[in-house]
């Protein structure tokens, strides 16, 4: 009997019957497939030769023959499988989706978008929505590149080419929208740019072609149509800047974006422009420097010991692999070389006092490192060294290694200091935010920036003609997430580099679906009327722009009409202003928080609401408490929602955020996940009640058996654990979900 359906669609992928394709075939696939399947690929790949040389160019052996090279670590000899595939037939999907997965994980991202592109245009259009799910693995590589922008534009492709949404793709989406490291300009939606008026028809009909294009994904084809009339048309040339973004060409993008910056002026379109260019465009040899370790032979180890010790101006950090990054690298005595004496008090410090490292000096049994970054004081430090070591060291020419080099910018505004032992935590916070604002108001506009021709702001507002980078420059300033943020005067930082504030934004039109991310922050929330503040507070939201955030939910705080009419929960603005307030360490209003969303809580949602709030209780005093005052509570609240699946679903998840249950893949068993609770039942076992509950189980006995779990139909029975009874099957005979190791 033939293991593959006559009728059903050919495996090779060409969309042809399987009887009118490739069953001729059939017994050479399946013997190769069991011949890999026992180990042993080499004899697998025989057995799909013995195939070709019947049927030479057979593309179901030829991508079955790829898969197996791939997984043997042949990725050249798995390329010209495929390649052999698409001589014969260009379009052939399997081979082309094959290829795009080999060129990301062969190649890198940027490679992977470029053949992506082939199949997507090697595709016809209704065959397109086999694509998605490599269209959504394509985005995700990018996202973990940092390739943002273009991974949501890849991501976005995913619901197009499905005609609807995807669940695993919005959360692809979110991951990206909601990280706190990616930033306004990055993670804005652009979108191309209409024809203009007054084009002549041809034209008009080119820049709406490539418009349709680049609306289908095909962005290499629009790139080159955009290109071809930039020259004449300056919308078309911001297009194309977006299309080789959305490519993953950083650099193309960034020189496309500033020929249509310099076109245009100073718009606010432009200077939002600018801050995405200078974020993302590639730095140069002159903006990099170099991080490097020069090494002596020994000649007096304990001499050299004793003389870092005894100089104040070097501070000893102990011992520590000369190499973090090997883990056979063997360990070193560490001592930081400092720009002056240490401190001998802890009270009254101030950033500009405190000992700055300017090199490391790293001890080993035969060797001395000196490491150093090149930023023209290297000469300085060798000598400061070679004298403070003497004849300890051999007078020769030191051997040289190199590291990953810097961004100057990022090094001139970044510091590494030791202070005295017994330093309050709140004086050290205190002196780490006026660090960085020390640097903003004196060395960075001092400070050499690619995004200025090698030229600091001071200079560049001097010559005048850098109005728009500038601007670009301290709208990025404003918006960072850094703690010291709110100890810069940027109106007088602004004033020094002959900067005008940015263009307010009416709240009566502002329409805040379509501004910028990046100007939320200047919107006057309190002056919106609902609609907008709604829309303001969704979309902050979900960008996770906190500081606009929080303003816009204090607002709906006030306005009951405004969460009613866009369908916002009270609990969820209320709880956004629990988690605001914490992270800035503000215990006491969060809890505050915690107490009015209870009772802004309709009646009919309070029963249902209230493990959230316990939980967001609990996680707060885990916080500032010891486990002696918060566990006994979490063991109760285990305790009185062990019977509610969705209480115990949401109970589990921020145990899984709180680190004290840890879910993984069953290696054994794939269908099954391994959830790991023994931190929280050490927890339980060593702080929780050591009483008799309502149940009639000791309070931590909460655990056992009482935590929702994917396919359960009860708060118990979902966690099995080896030798229990509880949870060993469903009432199907289906196999545990979770298992816990060691319960």
């Amino acid at each position: 009997m033939a293991a593959v359906d006559p009728y059903s669609p050919c495996p090779c992928g060409s969309g042809q019957k399987f009887k009118w394709c490739c069953n001729k075939v059939e017994a050479h696939a399946e013997r190769a497939q069991r011949l890999f399947a026992s180990g042993q690929p080499e004899a697998a790949i025989k057995a799909l030769d013995e195939g070709l040389r019947k049927d030479p160019g057979n593309a179901w052996l030829l991508t079955r023959k790829a898969l197996i090279q791939v997984r043997q670590n042949q990725p050249e000899a798995a390329r010209q499988s495929l390649d052999l595939v698409l001589e014969k037939n260009p379009k052939h999907v399997g081979a082309l989706i094959l290829k795009t997965r080999l060129a990301l994980e062969t190649e890198g991202p940027v490679a992977g978008v470029a053949q992506f592109q082939r199949t997507l245009s090697a595709t016809t259009p209704e065959n397109r929505k086999g694509l998605a799910g490599l269209a959504r693995v394509v985005g995700v590589v990018l996202g973990e590149h940092g390739l943002y922008a273009a991974a949501l534009k890849h991501l976005a492709l995913v619901p197009m080419l499905l005609s609807g949404q995807d669940d695993e793709t919005g959360s692809s989406v979110r991951l990206i929208e909601r990280s706190a490291s990616v930033t306004p300009w990055q993670k804005n939606p652009y979108t191309p740019s209409p024809p203009p008026g007054g084009l002549d028809s041809p034209a008009r009909e080119r820049f709406n072609e490539a418009l349709s294009w680049a609306e289908q994904g095909l962005w290499s084809v629009a790139a080159s149509a955009f290109e071809l009339l930039a020259a004449e048309v300056v919308e078309a040339e911001r297009n194309l800047g977006l299309c080789r973004l959305w490519l993953a060409n950083d650099a193309g993008g960034v020189e496309a974006l500033r020929r249509y910056i310099t076109r245009v002026g100073a718009t606010t379109e432009a200077v939002d422009l600018e801050a995405l260019c200078q974020e993302i465009a590639p730095l140069g040899p002159d903006d990099l420097v170099a991080h490097v370790q020069l090494i002596w032979p020994l000649r007096d180890r304990e001499g050299l010991l004793q003389a870092l010790r005894a100089d104040t101006t070097v501070h000893e950090d102990g011992r520590a692999p000369i190499d973090p990054g090997d883990d056979n690298a063997p360990e070193v005595d560490q001592f930081a070389l400092l720009d002056r004496p240490m401190l001998d008090r802890t009270e009254g410090l101030r950033p500009e006092e405190v000992p700055k490292v300017v090199g490391r000096v790293l001890v080993g049994q035969e060797i001395v490192a000196l490491e150093i970054y090149d930023d023209g004081r290297r000469d300085g430090l060798v000598g400061r060294f070679a004298t403070l070591a003497g004849a300890a060291i051999t007078p020769t020419q030191p051997r040289s290694k190199g590291f990953e080099k810097v961004a100057r910018m990022t090094l001139a505004l970044s510091w590494d200091w030791r202070l005295p032992k017994g330093v309050d935590p709140e004086e050290v916070v205190r002196l780490d935010r006026e660090q960085g604002a020390l640097l903003i108001r004196e060395t960075w506009p001092k400070t050499p920036m690619p995004f200025l021709g090698g030229r600091t702001p001071l200079q560049a507002a001097g010559d005048g003609d850098a109005v728009v980078p500038l601007r670009a420059a301290v709208s990025r300033l404003e918006r960072t997430r850094e703690p010291w943020r709110d100890l810069v005067d940027f109106a007088a930082l602004r004033a020094t580099l002959g900067l005008e504030p940015e263009p307010a934004i009416d709240p009566e039109t502002v329409d805040i679906g379509r501004l910028h991310l990046a100007r939320l922050a200047l919107v006057p929330v309190e002056r919106l009327d609902d609609d907008r503040l709604a829309a303001l507070y969704t979309r902050a939201r979900r960008a996770m722009i906190t500081d606009v955030l929080e303003r816009a939910a204090r607002a709906m705080v006030d306005r009951p009409a405004a969460q009613s009419r866009a369908g916002v929960d009270p609990s969820a603005v209320h709880s956004d202003l629990v988690m605001l307030t914490a992270r800035r360490g503000e215990t006491a209003e969060a809890f505050t928080w915690i107490r009015r969303g209870r009772q802004a809580d309709p009646a009919s949602r309070r029963a249902a609401n209230a493990p959230m709030w316990d939980m967001l209780e609990v996680r707060l005093r885990a916080q500032t408490e010891e486990p002696g005052t918060w566990v006994p509570e979490l063991a109760v609240i285990l305790e009185r929602h062990g019977e509610n699946p969705e209480a115990n679903q949401m109970i589990m998840l921020n145990l899984m955020e709180m680190g004290l249950i840890n879910v993984a893949p069953n290696p054994d068993r794939p269908d099954d996940i391994l959830v790991d609770a023994r931190a929280l039942q050490m927890l339980l076992t060593e702080y929780g009640p050591k009483v008799t509950t309502a149940a009639g189980r000791l309070g931590v006995s909460a655990t056992r058996g009482g935590i929702w779990t994917p396919g359960s139909e009860t708060g118990g029975g979902g966690i099995w654990t080896p030798g229990s009874g509880a949870g060993g099957s469903s009432a199907g005979g289906e196999k545990p979900k979770l298992i816990i190791p060691g319960g």
